[in-house]
């Protein structure tokens, strides 16, 4: 599927269409909730691997999958986890896509990245990846991440894929919480140390099974060191950061008033969408109302049909949980300056090719 068909399909989104004429332009994928931390803002940790793997798709099914996704146009598929590293399948997932013209990229907490593992994602072919970094320093990391050494890890990791493949396009993710809120500037700094690609950064959201433990999220209280946290951070290492400020300007709006963000209509199930271990089809991570199961039912049918109509006219209606995260916030906030009153808001070209690759 061209371009020019993906971007009439944007088109038609921003007139207040709700059935698209084209696939997404990115899936996300969660390949398994098999992981190998006990993170504070996520509680896939404590799924039983019993159920785990009952509910994990075969190879041949994951194959035939992307293929559907391939079919109807998808240029970017993205996997993750838990920790999509434990999926056996993941490389060769990940080469079979990249054989079918998508760019690829991956989520990882790096934990597992040692030399062996990082020549076999270099093989693969896989795009970009994603390494969490919860904080400056090990203490903050591994007491976010539930798990000794995994910050050490994070830094081995870097280097290994570094040596492996020099193509690889590697950022840092942070989610912010009340303990690593006044480490934003050092995880910038950490990133110029290790020599990453970017810097992407989300508030910790509260919705299923990546619910955070109590306590763990901001309150208002820490709001002035967020936002000199942010400002700092873009005076140094703002060459780092894919999106503009207008995206962080929000993370206040996240905490203090959230259904203000109802004002930018989703992208969630027009050009963009999720997959579960299992197969089954959402809108988006929040999951909050199925489309149906890619093991049991082609990609179009589900797409294109009466459920998929529904739960993207429930969004645009604001009929939805709100979140405010990388993989659709920019995007959505991106297309509602869109119009002739507002281009002087548009965001900068660094920030809408990485929005382009995110969605």
């Amino acid at each position: 599927m061209s371009l020019v068909k993906q971007l009439a399909n944007l088109a038609l989104f921003k007139m207040g269409a709700v059935h698209p004429i084209a696939g997404p332009m990115k899936v996300q994928w969660e390949l398994t909730y098999h992981c190998n931390l006990k993170c504070q803002h996520c509680q896939i940790w404590q799924i039983p691997y019993s159920e785990i793997k009952k509910n994990t798709l075969s190879f041949d099914q994951q194959k035939k999958i992307v293929d559907d996704l391939a079919a109807n146009g998808v240029r970017h598929v993205s996997f993750s986890g838990g920790e999509m590293f434990l999926q056996k399948t993941a490389y060769d997932l990940i080469a079979h896509a990249k054989s079918r013209g998508m760019k690829v990229g991956g989520n990882s907490n790096a934990f597992l990245i040692n030399k062996a593992i990082a020549a076999k994602i270099a093989a693969s072919g896989l795009d970009f990846l994603y390494i969490s970094l919860d904080g400056d320093n090990a203490e903050t990391h591994d007491a976010i991440r539930g798990v000794p050494g995994a910050f050490d890890r994070v830094f081995t990791a870097v280097k290994n894929l570094r040596a492996a493949s020099s193509s690889i396009k590697i950022f840092f993710n942070t989610t912010i919480n009340r303990l690593n809120v006044g480490q934003l500037v050092g995880v910038g700094a950490r990133g110029r140390e290790a020599g990453v690609d970017g810097l992407t950064i989300e508030m910790t959201n509260t919705f299923d099974k990546y619910s955070p433990v109590e306590g763990l999220t901001l309150d208002e209280s820490q709001l002035p060191l967020l936002r000199t946290q942010i400002k700092e951070l873009f005076e140094k290492y703002g060459d780092l950061l894919p999106h503009q400020m207008g995206y962080f300007d929000e993370f206040e709006t996240y905490l203090t008033n959230r259904d203000a963000l109802y004002k930018y209509r989703c992208v969630a199930g027009y050009t963009s969408a999720q997959i579960h271990p299992n197969g089954d089809l959402y809108a988006c991570p929040v999951a909050f109302e199925k489309l149906g199961n890619l093991a049991e039912t082609p990609f179009a049918d589900l797409w294109y049909g009466k459920q998929a109509d529904k739960v993207r006219r429930d969004i645009k209606e604001g009929r939805h949980p709100i979140c405010w995260i990388t993989c659709v916030s920019p995007a959505n906030q991106y297309l509602s300056y869109l119009s002739p009153t507002k281009f002087y808001k548009l965001l900068a070209p660094s920030t809408l090719r990485h929005i382009v690759r995110k969605i």
